[in-house]
């Protein structure tokens, strides 16, 4: 972590990633927090679906709406609120503080840097939300100088919303906006003009790429000057190289609901190449190394208790996409680490940080 500048991704991975960020700097300021303790991992995988389906049923859809006080604001009480407060609950109430509490942390580098980029419904856009403004996100539209029409990738949060209190943002409000699964935590609307509402950052970019790439393109002279070069982490919860399986029992059905289902499943891999050409091409203007690392989820190829469990369920390889993890994911999640193809990355990284 003490090598680390910049954290970036989407959904469950940003908030454990977040919430590992706030143990290590509780521990830097001499708290009593152990970051590796069990007690953690214990706390960050308890159930989160069940109240906000109970929000749901209970509030959203029969009792209706109540509302609550946060920074002198009333606001509707729903299962948005409901997610914030069991999330709150989870990680022990660390990360309850504006997003602007981790501007000195992170200038002094005692923490890396996160920078949060929910998607604009509206307009497919990423909002760029952190500790400061961040506005060098864009900074590649200096390169189009005398051409009009390009396009923004995103908006800074803090200059849109400056006159509407930006600065007091709840993180664990930025975190949920950065997590919004469709139906089960409702769209966030924004109070723009015309209003905007936000989405998962996943859908845009699952892994957090692309803006890594976005804040090395920003400050390439200095961190070539600075720093003997660049490792991008990606801890991913599928096999990037997967293999093509051929479609059996084809049905009506099937045909139907192919050309759609097809781009759905393919999204990440859609992400990752896309990726794979941003990085490729930042070493013709970067001039230092460029290192990867790939640490990747796939639970039942070295668990002798998941293959057990395997003959009974199939089709397996990755947890499941909700806010609840059953006891057998939470079990194959400790075992990846352990694979060989993660232990093999892990000592490359090693390598990579005692060199330099």
């Amino acid at each position: 972590m003490n090598k680390s500048i910049l954290i970036t991704g989407a959904s469950g991975g940003l908030i454990g990633a977040s919430y590992f960020r706030e143990l290590k700097l509780r521990e830097q300021q001499g708290e009593n927090v152990r970051p590796y303790a069990d007690k953690h991992r214990q706390k960050i995988s308890t159930d989160n679906l069940n109240p906000l389906i109970f929000s749901l049923l209970a509030n959203d859809l029969f009792v209706g709406f109540t509302r609550f006080e946060y920074a002198g604001l009333n606001y509707e009480r729903d299962r948005a609120y409901t997610f914030e407060q069991q999330l709150n609950e989870i990680t022990e109430g660390l990360m309850d503080k504006p997003i602007t509490a981790y501007e000195e942390p992170e200038r002094l580098g005692l923490v890396p840097m996160v920078i949060l980029t929910p998607t604009v419904v509206n307009d497919g856009r990423k909002l760029y939300i952190a500790s400061r403004p961040v506005s060098f996100m864009n900074y590649e539209l200096k390169n189009f100088i005398d051409y009009k029409s390009a396009k923004f990738s995103g908006v800074d949060f803090f200059h849109l919303f400056k006159n509407q209190g930006a600065d007091s943002l709840r993180f664990l409000s930025a975190l949920r906006m950065s997590a919004t699964f469709p139906y089960i935590t409702p769209n966030t609307t924004l109070p723009s003009d015309p209003s905007i509402q936000i989405m998962d950052a996943g859908i845009s970019d699952n892994f957090g790429l692309s803006d890594a790439m976005r804040f090395l393109y920003s400050f390439k002279e200095w961190i070539a000057e600075n720093t003997s070069g660049v490792v991008f982490v990606s801890i991913r919860d599928s096999p990037k190289l997967g293999v093509i399986n051929a479609k059996k029992g084809q049905t009506l059905v099937d045909d139907i609901t192919q050309p759609i289902s097809s781009v759905y499943n393919n999204f990440e891999n859609f992400q990752d190449i896309n990726s794979d050409m941003l990085i490729g091409q930042a070493k013709t203007w970067f001039k230092k190394p460029i290192h990867r690392i790939d640490l990747e989820y796939q639970a039942e190829s070295y668990s002798p208790i998941l293959q057990k469990m395997d003959s009974i369920r199939q089709n397996s390889a990755r947890a499941s996409l909700s806010w609840r993890l059953t006891t057998r994911e939470k079990v194959g999640i400790v075992y990846a680490i352990s694979s060989p193809a993660n232990l093999e990355q892990i000592e490359k990284l090693k390598k990579l940080l005692e060199k330099n």
